[in-house]
Formats: C-alpha cells, structure tokens, sequence
C-alpha cells in the first residue's frame, strides 16, 4: 500500500511540475540563427546531454557522431526542415540526408551531411520539456526521409567504441542486441558551451 501511494504522489508531482507547452501556431520550420542540437534519452547515460558532432570523413562529406567523437558544432541552421551546416561556414553547404549504410538487423539507416542531393532529413519545431530541468526547449522532432517515407525516429547506435546517428523507419520494433539502438530527442542549443 505505501509503494502504491508513494507512486501516486510522485506521479502527481511530476504531472503538476511539467512545463507548460504554449498553444498558437506551428513553429517555423527555419533556423536561420546558428546553433548546436543536445541529445537527450535519460535511459543512456552515454548519449544523454551530449552534442551532436560532426567528422570530415572525405569526400566532402560529414558524419554525425554523438560528442565526445567528432568535432563540436554550433554552425547548424534548418533551412525547410533540413539541418544544414550554415552556408556562412561551410561553401556550398552540407545538408542532413539519410541514404547510407542500411542495416537490416535493426532496420536503420544511416544519418550524415553531404552536399549531394540524397534523401534529405526533414524536421519539424516542436515545445517540449527538457527531462532534467522541466524548462521549455525548442526540439526537432523527425517528419521524413525526403518525399519516399513518412515518420520513424532518429537515435544512435554504437559504431566502433563511438555512436553514430541512424534513422528507424516507421512501425519497427526490430533490434539489434550487439548494437542496440536508442532513440534520442534533438534540443536546439544556441551559444553552446561544449565540455
């Protein structure tokens, strides 16, 4: 009975302490303000509150990584949806796609930066509630691959001692146990201070 009440009052607690989502309209779907984008999953401490990083991996392109691996960023910007390294930085810019390495024992695919017009990673501005602090924040939350699919979720998934970014398909609960894939919300962090 006392486990049974202290799980209601701190049920309660916690339905009483969330923040609150403000109503109107949709967010734009443009960024033009340079940022960085925290991951947060409180269920992995190995990628909760890290950054989003990237790694010049030749060609022109670059890989997304889960920080301390790679390079920090806060030239991000999201042009119609598509996390782009500012055009101020980087000439011409490279946009997020999702077009590599798919892996059929999770049914994931991978997640990278590249100046070619592969299926881009489209994302919509959401509210939503930061689970550590209860603040406000500004979220992506996944929309599509390109034109082709709808829905599905972004996470991680480790890759040679590092983790890199793989998108999961809608209606897939397949998993991979030598390489478990967690799903992770993506934060817009202005001014980032990287540690």
């Amino acid at each position: 009975m006392q486990q049974t009440l202290a799980f209601l009052l701190t049920s309660a607690a916690a339905a009483v302490s969330a923040c609150t989502i403000p109503g109107g309209p949709a967010l734009s779907n443009n960024i033009t303000e340079p940022f960085a984008l925290k991951l947060q999953n409180a269920s992995n401490p190995d990628v909760h509150n890290h950054f989003l990083n990237i790694w010049d991996w030749g060609g022109g392109d670059q890989h997304l990584f889960v920080s301390p691996s790679g390079n920090s960023t806060n030239e991000l910007q999201l042009i119609d949806g598509v996390i782009t390294l500012s055009s101020a930085f980087w000439n011409p810019p490279r946009r997020a796609v999702i077009n590599g390495e798919y892996e059929p024992l999770d049914n994931t695919t991978k997640m990278f930066m590249t100046e070619r017009g592969d299926p881009r990673a489209v994302w919509d501005v959401v509210y939503g509630c930061n689970p550590d602090t209860d603040a406000l924040q500004v979220e992506l939350k996944f929309k599509s691959r390109g034109t082709e699919e709808l829905g599905g979720l972004m996470g991680v998934r480790p890759f040679n001692g590092m983790y890199d970014f793989r998108w999961k398909g809608p209606g897939t609960s397949v998993n991979d146990p030598n390489r478990p894939w967690t799903h992770v919300t993506l934060v817009v962090v202005h001014n980032a201070t990287f540690t």
